[in-house]
């Protein structure tokens, strides 16, 4: 029998669901059997006792402390530094063991971007932070765990800064990046890839905008000559249609909301966040705190489920 693989799961902003839904999922998936794997989880172990008694399931696995955070510090479903502090701590703690191999995958529960930001931290979530603790080069927002995967090129941007965001070069990462992670993690051969317009009809040559001209085509190309499996730009009113059929393994958005309100219009509880280009794993639920419920037993596990399994099965591809 192969090892066990040990997943690292980090408790996010003690003040949200995170705690929660960690305990729920590990639950679920202890009842089910269905997966061979060990959690260890980074945050406080007084918060993770607290949840396990709010969802009536003991964890009795590994709790690594990461910081001072305590029941005293609990302020449900509000924006707190200590608990910012507290977050950004288990993510620091867990990616040095991630990169020590202590721990094969790592995922992430929600974090607060305002506490952390109140903490002193100058990123804008989970992806810029795990790019520097990590060094890596270049790093891709994707998800997965819906009818198809959305891969974004611009990620926490305004709206009105993206059209000068797309560059060539920019794009030509993005889609480098999802061939190889897509190859050397997730099994898949020859990746086919779509890459979406920016403009409405995919700027109707050059009607309604010339970045697709100027940057997304040439992009493509480039990529195509690299004997990548790349095609588009496609309009984004009829592409993810298609991606919903089947058509294609990943599609790569421009910006934000352009990939999100699909997918999480089909996936809204299953989705995982998938970090592409870090030298470790790391997946992590499509949801974010949810102070409004946070201490209440009501959130809902399945998008953490998903998260752990699709850990999971990545680290048994890498060899």
């Amino acid at each position: 029998m192969n090892k066990k693989k040990v997943i690292g799961i980090t408790m996010g902003d003690p003040n949200g669901i995170g705690p929660e839904v960690i305990v729920k999922a590990l639950k679920e998936l202890v009842t089910s059997g269905d997966l061979f794997f060990d959690a260890v989880i980074y945050g406080s172990e007084q918060i993770i006792s607290e949840a396990s008694v709010l969802v009536d399931h003991y964890f009795s696995g590994e709790v690594v402390s990461a910081g001072d955070f305590g029941m005293n510090d609990l302020t449900p479903g509000r924006i707190s530094d200590k608990a910012g502090r507290a977050s950004i701590q288990c993510i620091e703690t867990a990616v040095r063991d991630a990169i020590n191999g202590k721990i094969d995958a790592l995922v992430t529960a929600p974090i607060s971007k305002e506490s952390i930001h109140r903490a002193g931290s100058v990123y804008p979530g989970h992806t810029e932070l795990l790019k520097d603790l990590t060094g890596a080069e270049h790093v891709v927002m994707m998800f997965d765990g819906g009818p198809f995967r959305v891969a974004l090129v611009t990620i926490h941007t305004a709206l009105r800064e993206v059209p000068d965001m797309i560059k060539k070069n920019e794009l030509l990462k993005t889609i480098r990046t999802c061939n190889k992670e897509l190859t050397e993690k997730f099994g898949i051969k020859y990746p086919c890839i779509a890459v979406c317009g920016l403009n409405p009809h995919a700027g109707e040559s050059g009607a309604f905008g010339r970045e697709e001209l100027e940057e997304i085509i040439p992009a493509v190309e480039d990529a195509c000559r690299e004997e990548m499996n790349v095609a588009g730009p496609f309009p984004a009113d009829t592409l993810f249609y298609k991606a919903l059929k089947g058509e294609w393994d990943i599609v790569i958005a421009m910006y934000h909301d352009q990939g999100l309100i699909p997918f999480k219009m089909m996936a809204f509880d299953t989705g995982v966040n998938i970090t592409l280009g870090l030298p470790i794993i790391r997946t992590s639920p499509d949801h974010g705190t949810a102070y409004d419920i946070a201490w209440q037993g009501k959130a809902n596990p399945n998008s953490m489920i998903q998260a752990i399994r699709i850990a999971t099965e990545l680290s048994e591809n890498i060899k």
